[in-house]
């Protein structure tokens, strides 16, 4: 069934439901402080057990349904606009997803593990696949610092976990909401649950239509407008045949498309304009594709027997991805565009089992132990332009875009075939000296495997030669060629890097956990953990010449870290207030992080020529940062709340890869040539660095507000406003200081006080602004071409560029019935 037909059904199910039932009244969530004179509490599941989110010791984000709901939040990176130090990164390419916390900024293409880890109901998932499973959504939470003792997988910053709503056992129920904006915008989803054995099992139907025009850039030499589209169906089924036993399985199929452009900034050359970045355009002649289907299945199954609590969190999913990128991203070759294609094949399987004590009060000891099991497979196939030779743009000796000529090209092939498998043990025990002082200590022991595999190839191709003597090419041995006084030469295939790697690693991580409630209203508390991320093989660096420099960078070392936090939780004026703040360091040995832009020298065994790219490396780091939280009831229809988060993330005086043409331990703006390479007798320049790790300002903070209050019988009106503030940021490129901005979305609208229903309007980025937030360093140009034609194919003028998104305006209409 396709995830068209399946919500189609759902929702043709839920709407004669809707007439067929009356709307059941059911009492406001916790959360929603509006017709309450206290904030009421919020329950996480940070730690594997409900507890309230004041008694955590730990910082942790929860963003409720109500939160999600009341801010229009259909995309899973506009949760940042809620959560001050999450950074959430979508790409053109759509499969370049990442989460950055904590001072560190993570680039997918790095191809280390992410340093914040995701879960759908406690599983770990894919990132690309969270980001698109924003629909039906019970609560997201956001856990700071390292973790991997009590749940899934080791990461250094963070973790994300996303609930999806279950079935409800005993009262049929279901919604339906509608979102249409300015920005040819439209967000319909919807969900009905029917129980089907009354308290004993439950079935829950979502599903996802989702379109819109990506981040709007267009491209001045295309009619091709950005699109992105994404359907998906999602399935769950709830068993509870006793209180003693419980089970939740849930499948979910995703279909995604993606058309874009890349924007770009500059000068521009003879054939193209000046662009400013609020132009939002780019220069490509095609966009950029991308196709992804994913089925993610999940399973969770307790039991609770003589006081003990065993269970079960399982998943399997199947991924394909599939793009092809434009790479003349500056129009240096006007009328042609020049593809990179990217085929990903990947399958994945977790399995954990625990047993733990059932918290109970007056219990001295708690435990946990378990075992944790993953296996995935990973297959891409990378096509790239590669090398072209005379006769690409026409005869030799000339440079004529119109004629080109694939004949004379010779494609590189990159096939990188990757496992991976891990297996842990863990267990934490908790000590309850009274009931208010905890001590807590987890260890996980890991055994991890990993089979590295790159394979870098050329095809065959011809180069267009003419013969001192005019005799037939056959006579010379050559094929006739394209261009009459020319003959073609062969130039063969070959393999030009072929490496493999099977890395076997037993970290162990822990971490210990101390707590104190002065009273039932402040806690303090103290936290100190580790992490490991496993090494990595750098795909796409060329390297056939085996030189050292450039070695270090494809096989990378493992990464471990050191995390201290402090920090306390209080609740003040009667439950009508909180402040939190933690302060925390975190020490890094061999951080895995992308350097900016830097030259090295790519030898492919038949020539050498310079490139430039972003370099994957290790280096000692160290972070140190601030977190804070408050909220505050001021009447029973205000309230405000306010985050703030400050990660100061740098090199710990290591060497990294660098931008050196004298390769004299400074760093300069120049690029080496090959001769200068070749001189110095390395094909990457190391500098010392105390520079960032981060790409993301020193701090930011949020601030929301909502007004309530009654309109007519049994409605309530209200206006509610989400202000986001970054400051000034130098830390994006050398070249780029970011300006300090900020923006403020406005909703207004009438609901029922039930909540069965609600009409609003709202703006997003409500004053428009406008702010350069990204700008690359080096002119864009088409590095083959480049490499061979030189000078004569010019330069693009122009570089990489992001802005602050346009401003957004829309309708949204929510309607609910029985359990919702």
């Amino acid at each position: 069934m396709t995830a068209y037909a399946a919500f189609a059904g759902a929702s043709v199910l839920a709407m004669a439901t809707a007439a067929a039932a009356q709307a059941q009244p059911a009492p406001a969530p916790a959360a929603e402080a509006a017709s309450e004179t206290s904030l009421g509490e919020i329950v996480v599941t940070a730690r594997r057990r409900s507890e309230s989110l004041q008694q955590v010791p730990q910082v942790v984000n929860a963003v409720t349904s109500d939160t999600l709901d009341k801010l229009n939040i259909k995309r899973f990176d506009d949760v940042q606009a809620v959560v001050p130090g999450l950074t959430l990164a979508s790409s053109n390419t759509g499969f370049q997803s990442g989460a950055s916390l904590r001072g560190v900024t993570f680039d997918v293409v790095s191809g280390a593990d992410p340093t914040v880890a995701m879960y759908m109901n406690d599983a770990p998932v894919e990132t690309n696949f969270l980001f698109q499973s924003m629909f039906d959504i019970g609560q997201i939470e956001v856990l700071r610092g390292p973790q991997g003792t009590t749940r899934g997988v080791a990461a250094p910053s963070g973790a994300i976990t996303l609930t999806t709503r279950k079935p409800n056992l005993s009262e049929i129920g279901g919604y339906g909401s509608v979102t249409v904006t300015d920005q040819h915008g439209r967000n319909v989803q919807g969900a009905i649950s029917v129980p089907v054995i009354r308290d004993i099992l439950g079935v829950r139907v979502a599903g996802l239509l989702d379109q819109d025009d990506f981040d709007g850039v267009n491209s001045i030499h295309s009619s091709i407008a950005p699109r992105q589209v994404t359907s998906a169906v999602r399935t769950s089924v709830s068993f509870e045949p006793n209180d003693a036993i419980n089970a939740n399985i849930v499948w979910q199929h995703l279909d995604k498309k993606l058309d874009s452009f890349t924007q770009v900034t500059g000068p521009g050359s003879a054939r193209n304009p000046a662009i400013a970045p609020s132009d939002r355009v780019g220069v490509q002649d095609a966009p950029s594709n991308f196709r992804q289907h994913m089925d993610v299945v999940t399973a969770q199954l307790d039991s609770r027997i003589f006081g003990q609590h065993l269970s079960y969190v399982g998943s399997y999913s199947h991924m394909k991805l599939s793009s092809r990128a434009p790479q003349d991203l500056g129009d240096v070759i006007p009328g042609v565009e020049i593809f990179q294609t990217n085929n990903i094949l990947r399958e994945q399987t977790t399995h954990e089992i625990r047993l733990a004590s059932d918290p109970a009060p007056g219990r001295f000891l708690d435990y946990t132990v378990g075992g944790f099991y993953q296996w995935y497979i990973t297959e891409s196939h990378v096509g790239q332009p590669g090398t072209f030779l005379p006769g690409a743009f026409g005869p030799p000796g000339t440079f004529d875009p119109t004629q080109f000529n694939a004949r004379y090209q010779v494609p590189t092939t990159i096939e990188v075939p990757n496992s991976y498998q891990e297996t842990s043990v863990f267990g934490n025990l908790t000590a309850h000296f009274g009931e208010n002082t905890e001590l807590s200590a987890g260890v996980r022991h890991i055994i991890s495997i990993t089979n590295d595999h790159t394979l870098l190839a050329s095809a065959p191709g011809a180069i267009a030669v003419r013969l001192p003597a005019p005799i037939p090419c056959t006579l010379a041995g050559l094929s006739p060629s394209s261009y009459a006084g020319f003959c073609d030469a062969p130039v063969p295939g070959g393999v030009i890097q072929n490496l493999a790697r099977r890395t076997t690693k037993r970290p162990t991580i822990y971490n210990i956990s101390l707590s104190h409630r002065f009273s039932r209203d402040f806690l303090v508390y103290a936290n100190h953990g580790t992490s490991f991320r496993r090494g990595v093989n750098q795909v796409g660096i060329f390297n056939a010449e085996n030189d050292p420099a450039l070695s270090s960078v494809i096989f990378l070392q493992p990464e471990t870290s050191r995390s201290y936090e402090v920090g306390f939780k209080s609740t003040l004026l009667d439950g009508r207030a909180r402040l939190n703040v933690a302060l925390f360091r975190q020490t890094f040995d061999d951080l895995i992080f992308r350097t900016a832009p830097v030259p090295y020298l790519s030898t492919n065994g038949s020539s050498a020529s310079v490139a430039t790219t972003n370099i994957t490396t290790n280096a000692d780091a160290v972070i140190e940062g601030i977190d804070v939280d408050a909220a505050f009831q001021v009447t029973r229809n205000l309230n405000v709340s306010a985050a703030l988060s400050y990660s100061d993330g740098r090199v710990d005086n290591a060497q990294v890869p660098c931008r050196d043409a004298n390769f004299d331990g400074v760093a300069d703006a120049g690029v080496p040539t090959v001769a200068d390479f070749r001189a110095a007798g390395t094909a990457l320049a190391f500098c010392r660095s105390t520079g960032s790790v981060s790409q993301n300002p020193l701090w930011n903070a949020t601030v929301q507000a909502e007004y309530v209050r009654p309109v007519a019988d049994q409605v309530d009106g209200f206006v509610r406003g989400l202000f986001s503030y970054y400051p000034k940021n130098n830390r994006q490129t050398p070249a780029l200081a970011i300006n300090p901005y900020s923006t403020l979305n406005l909703y207004a609208g009438v609901r029922s006080q039930d909540g069965a229903w609600e009409l609003s309007v709202f703006a997003r980025n409500a004053f428009d602004t406008d702010e350069i937030t990204d700008q690359g360093v080096d002119p864009l140009r088409t590095g083959p071409v480049q490499a061979f034609f030189g000078a004569q194919t010019g330069a693009s003028g122009y570089t990489r560029s992001a802005f602050t998104a346009d401003r957004e305006i829309g309708v949204s209409v929510r309607y609910a019935f029985g359990s919702r």
